[in-house]
């Protein structure tokens, strides 16, 4: 076939596609001219013809880009974009490749083309791309073209796929906006409204409830009272008979229930605010009567909680919040225990331990006490790792339950909540190293025959350390040598609690705060170890740890489960107390200033 035979067949198959009476997508034609120019100009000694080049060019490109890296700076943005090593990020189609001729290629298409899908497509790229490529501004008539064409789209349920049209009309009425044209404003107003209305079923959240958000939800904008009363008349329509359905679809209920709330706690509605929030969450609590695990059914629950209490709904975030602790149990039962057994020779964790515990007692004490400090550079390490090879449980949010099932944390994205994911990788961490710790405490008292008196003197080496104190620690020490764990902690754990206190006040930090009885209340642990004069003495690493052992509920967090009553008694164990007791070696290593410190 000859390059004019070539050039007809890629005329006619743009006619045919343009001339198509049935729903199509700029994806579609994308495909099809791909597959063209694979089948026709694979040979590098054929080029392929710039028409046939502009025309891939403008229907691979993705509208609405939403990645603000690639610096294009415009509303539609490259169908893929590849970090290759040492060449950077390569873009497809490239920026480059949308050259003056491409602009000028598609006003004349502009001018050809009756298909509305392939018009819209053209003068958007016209408007979006002439001025950054040319420097001229493009006229006003391409905004009415795009604008036009997509009101026709619509009206005519071209597209292949609805979201896509919806789309376009938000891109439509950002375009009139931009143009203060009062009539076209009204034309697009009622083709947003009309389009809902055409393809809104219940179910299908996402075909509904735009006319509100691009409306009513839009203040750049003027609707009538009638237009106004009639989207927020559809939405209460649609939320009743969402209650009305058996299927209990809380999530198409939540999108009705939400804006309305949102709208009627605007204009002083509260009564009506709390009417479809009541009606929604009595569709998530049937569906929650249906649901066979526990797990699903905090979730739901937990999200209604929040929700009542956003808008002062504190009575029933109460009984919901009763409902969740009833499931907490069965919640707890549902959870999978995975177990991995690794072997490690004898002989190995012997000379590990011997190494660790060499020279003598002060020396063996400190190496110790500052080897099993979590360092959160490692952690980090070990999250960009696991990140990359299992990627997917990183992109999700985690709930963080306690042992009854309770709720008490939550771990976002990796990208959103690196310290969430830090806190809980060095939590797993410290569970994982546990039993070398035990074994090298053991090793430790064998060694240098550690009794709870010789142990008392170590530590008041430090400055922190109180007198009066001193009885109370010992206790403390004994019972945890005496294997007495449960005693151990609730005597240790608050005196950690009066050492870092202590350090505060010795470093010129504040440790008061006022009450709501008119006197003052100590400030909590988790206040104290944000502190710059904390950090400032006990480093990053050790500050962190602090926070994971102790109070942050995404880790270990055993002063405040411990001192409220929460943790269970199988909890209070060897594994717990050993780290206790490492925590209150770290505090050994403090020294008053001009002294040598570890």
């Amino acid at each position: 076939m000859d390059d004019m035979e070539k050039n007809k067949e890629f005329e006619n198959l743009l006619k045919s596609y343009e001339s198509l009476t049935k729903e199509t997508s700029e994806a579609e034609v994308s495909d099809v001219l791909s597959k063209f120019a694979r089948e026709n100009y694979s040979d590098k000694d054929l080029p392929i013809p710039e028409c046939l080049k502009f025309e891939m060019i403008a229907f691979s490109l993705v509208e609405n880009y939403k990645n603000k890296e690639s610096g294009w700076g415009t509303y539609y943005g490259p169908l893929a974009r590849i970090n290759v090593k040492e060449k950077g990020y390569i873009e497809i189609p490239s920026l480059k490749d949308i050259t003056p001729e491409a602009i000028k290629y598609w006003g004349k298409r502009v001018e050809e083309s009756k298909n509305p899908i392939f018009k819209a497509r053209y003068a958007d790229l016209i408007w979006d791309f002439s001025e950054k490529i040319t420097g001229a501004k493009p006229s006003y008539e391409i905004a009415i073209t795009i604008i036009r064409s997509i009101i026709e789209i619509a009206r005519k349920d071209l597209h292949k796929y609805k979201l896509s049209t919806i789309e376009k009309l938000e891109r439509a009425l950002s375009l009139v906006l931009s143009l203060n044209n009062d009539n076209l404003i009204s034309e697009v107003k009622n083709s947003i409204i009309e389009y809902e209305e055409k393809i809104a079923e219940d179910d299908k959240p996402g075909l509904w409830g735009f006319s509100f958000d691009l409306l009513l939800n839009n203040k750049k904008i003027r609707i009538t009272d009638e237009e106004k009363n009639k989207i927020i008349q559809d939405l209460e329509d649609r939320l009743e008979r969402l209650s009305k359905s058996p299927d209990h679809n809380f999530w198409a209920a939540e999108n009705a229930a939400l804006p309305l709330a949102e709208y009627y706690n605007l204009i002083n509605k509260k009564e009506d605010a709390k009417r479809v929030l009541l009606t929604y969450g009595k569709i998530v609590q049937a569906a929650v009567s249906i649901q066979p695990s526990a797990l699903v059914s905090i979730a739901r629950l937990e999200k209604l909680y929040h929700i009542y209490r956003q808008y002062g709904l504190e009575e029933k975030a109460g009984e919901i919040s009763i409902e969740m602790r009833k499931l907490g149990t069965k919640a707890d039962s549902e959870l999978i225990k995975r177990e991995v057994s690794v072997s490690i020779p004898t002989k190995e964790i012997e000379e590990f331990i011997n190494a660790l515990i060499d020279g003598d007692r002060e020396t063996a004490l400190k190496r110790f006490t500052v080897y099993y400090i979590p360092k959160k550079g490692e952690a980090v390490n070990q999250l960009n790792v696991l990140s990359k090879e299992a990627p997917i449980q990183f992109l999700f949010t985690r709930k963080v339950q306690d042992n009854s099932g309770r709720i008490v944390a939550t771990v976002g994205p990796l990208k959103e909540d690196v310290e969430g994911h830090v806190i809980s990788q060095i939590a797993q961490n410290m569970s994982l190293s546990s039993i070398f710790l035990r074994d090298t405490i053991k090793a430790l008292i064998c060694k240098f025959d550690l009794e709870a008196e010789t142990i008392v003197d170590y530590l008041y080496e430090s400055p922190i350390f109180e007198e009066d104190r001193k009885d109370l620690i010992k206790k403390g020490i004994e019972e945890y040598l005496n294997r007495n764990y449960i005693v151990a902690l609730h005597i240790l754990i608050p005196q950690i609690e009066a050492l870092i206190r202590n350090l505060e006040e010795k470093t010129g930090g504040v440790v008061l705060k006022s009450a709501r009885s008119g006197g003052f209340n100590y400030r909590t642990l988790d206040d104290m170890l944000w502190d710059e004069n904390i950090r400032g003495v006990l480093g990053e690493d050790a500050t962190l740890y602090f926070r994971v052992l102790l109070a942050d509920p995404r880790g270990w967090n055993l002063r405040n489960n411990i001192c409220h009553g929460i943790s269970a008694p199988e909890t209070l164990n060897a594994t717990t107390s050993d780290r206790v007791f490492h925590s209150l070696l770290c505090l050994s290593l403090i020294r008053e200033r001009g002294e040598n410190r570890e």
